[in-house]
C-alpha cells in the first residue's frame, strides 16, 4: 500500500487526449445538390420574393419632440415599425 504522501496512484499517461474525435479518415461532405432534383440545396430560411423586400429607403427628419412622441406611441416597437403599421393602416398601401 503507497503510503498517504505518494503521487503515483494519481499520475496518467504522458500522451495528450485527442480534442477532436477521429473520422477514421473518412471525411463527411455536405451535398451540394440534391439527390432526387439535381438542384441546389438550401439551407435556412427560404428567400422573399422581390415583391416582398422592403429595400426603399425614406430618410425623415422630425423635431425632438415629435421624436419623442413616436417613440411614446410605439412603445417596445421600433419607431419605424410603428410608422409602418400606421401607413399600413392609413390604407396608403392599398391599390
Amino acid at each position: 500500500m503507497p503510503s498517504k504522501n505518494d503521487l503515483s496512484a494519481l499520475k496518467t499517461s504522458h500522451e495528450k487526449p485527442a480534442i477532436l474525435p477521429s473520422n477514421d479518415g473518412a471525411a463527411t461532405i455536405k451535398p451540394t445538390r440534391g439527390p432526387l432534383t439535381g438542384r441546389p440545396v438550401q439551407v435556412g430560411r427560404p428567400k422573399k420574393a422581390a415583391a416582398e423586400k422592403r429595400s426603399y429607403k425614406i430618410t425623415l427628419s422630425l423635431t425632438e419632440a415629435e421624436g419623442a412622441k413616436i417613440a411614446e406611441k410605439a412603445g417596445l416597437a421600433g419607431e419605424a415599425t410603428y410608422l409602418y403599421a400606421a401607413l399600413k393602416e392609413s390604407g396608403l398601401f392599398d391599390k
